[in-house]
């Protein structure tokens, strides 16, 4: 027999059952005015599928206050701060944590306020914060130092600090597998990267994980589509001091950008995340976008593809450099693999025009091209027969300042990835602008 309080026997007690065993209430603190919410649990949207990491579980909740439904993201997210500093320099850690979705949610949606072409296209917050667990002398905030107390002290094995947060956000989504069109789909991803772009633009935050389930959508009264990013678990903030490199990688292997496959010391930046928009519209485009069209697709054990499935970080990586060497090579290996099925040739137009604005550039030299550094030969042939790589029909090239010495396109290409990322949003604009005219035209 224990004599403690619930908390400590392993309970929530900031998640209340009714009398049939379901989840019924939630407690969601907000940090901003240091107060209590207390939302009606309406259903259940997704499970945590397992006991460790994040163990995110999502609720569609009502708020009575506010008189709105919204969505409850219940997370243990990684920090970069330890409850253990002491002082001044925990008040400061915990004020600026780098890692704080809370935070960024805040700021982008501060930030992009004015912005009303960009509504409804990237999660809001409406409350949010850690979770606060209110015993009989204290109240703690929940996180794996408090929760392992002093048996963190008696093991050798270091513990990764989360901390648990949860935030009560807007709008309510539809995944990405319902989407019942490839003119839908583009739509959407179009729509989640003008606010990936937005975001990075002007708050300073990059996503870092752009994949199948961080891309939803909403419906529209004229039975249109727009699409929403969410999830900024992962995210940077682009002041920080180690945004140039980061150690971790972050993401799902088929749909991690080369960079980040192979732990490379080069900048993160915007391209990576389309890089991934484009690995996340080839394995759709293979596969199927939706449960209708994936009973058409066999398998992937004959296709290129499948080698982005591997589980070593450095064998997918290599697999991506390989078919994205050349536009030939994507073309054969990738493209080619698309389904046969009405407006996969559309998708499969858009896929190849980001990946030669991405790769390929034309307002970037050859050193700036695809995925492996010219070699010495290649670079003397390319000499002789040009009076430079740095110019072009239409003038200079965006990389001429960089020389010849550095041979990394990846390292080239990060330099300019404002002017490349603003190509890219172009032209998935223009595509988005015809998928509409498409499905208007179809009704």
């Amino acid at each position: 027999m224990a004599y403690c309080e619930e908390d400590q026997l392993g309970y929530d007690p900031t998640i209340r059952l009714d009398d049939h065993g379901n989840a019924a209430e939630i407690d969601v603190y907000d940090r901003e005015t240091n107060k209590k919410h207390t939302l009606r649990i309406l259903k259940t949207i997704m499970r945590a599928t397992r006991s460790f990491g994040r163990h995110t579980r999502c609720f569609l909740c009502r708020d009575d206050v506010l008189a709105e439904n919204v969505v409850v993201k219940d997370a243990w997210a990684h920090s970069k701060r330890r409850a253990d500093s002491v002082g001044q320099q925990e008040k400061k850690e915990k004020e600026n944590d780098l890692r704080d979705e809370v935070v960024f949610m805040q700021k982008i949606r501060d930030c992009l306020a004015g912005r009303d072409d960009l509504k409804g296209t990237f999660a809001s917050i409406v409350h949010g914060g850690a979770v606060q667990i209110v015993g009989q002398h204290s109240t703690l905030e929940d996180n794996t130092d408090t929760a392992f107390g002093e048996l963190l002290q008696h093991t050798s094995n270091q513990c990764e600090f989360r901390v648990h947060r949860r935030i009560a956000m807007k709008p309510e989504c539809v995944p990405l597998q319902n989407i019942e069109s490839v003119d839908q789909l583009i739509v959407v991803v179009a729509d989640v990267m003008a606010a990936h772009t937005a975001i990075a633009t002007e708050c300073g935050i990059l996503h870092r994980d752009i994949s199948v389930n961080n891309m939803l959508f909403t419906k529209l009264p004229d039975n249109t589509v727009r699409g929403v990013l969410i999830d900024f678990d992962c995210a940077k903030d682009m002041a920080d001091s180690d945004f140039s490199t980061w150690p971790e990688r972050t993401g799902t292997y088929p749909y991690m950008s080369i960079n980040n496959l192979s732990n490379s010391n080069v900048k993160r930046t915007q391209l990576d995340d389309w890089e991934s928009l484009i690995y996340v519209l080839c394995w759709l485009g293979t596969t199927g976008i939706n449960l209708n069209d994936e009973k058409q697709f066999d398998n992937t054990m004959r296709l290129a593809i499948k080698k982005w499935q591997g589980n070593d970080p450095f064998d997918v990586a290599e697999a991506k450099c390989f078919a994205l060497s050349t536009l030939n090579n994507f073309v054969t290996n990738i493209l080619n693999g698309f389904l046969d099925i009405e407006g996969y040739a559309e998708l499969g137009g858009l896929v190849y025009e980001l990946c030669d604005i991405l790769f390929f550039n034309e307002h970037m030299s050859p050193l700036s091209h695809g995925t492996q550094e010219i070699d010495n030969f290649t670079l003397a042939k390319l000499l002789k027969t040009r009076k430079t790589l740095f110019e072009d029909l239409s003038g200079e090239r965006r990389d001429k300042d960089m020389g010849v010495d550095k041979r990394n396109p990846f390292e080239r290409r990060a330099e300019c990835a404002k002017d490349i990322a603003n190509d890219l949003l172009e032209a998935i604009l223009a595509a988005r602008t015809k998928a509409l005219e498409r499905l208007r035209s179809s009704k």
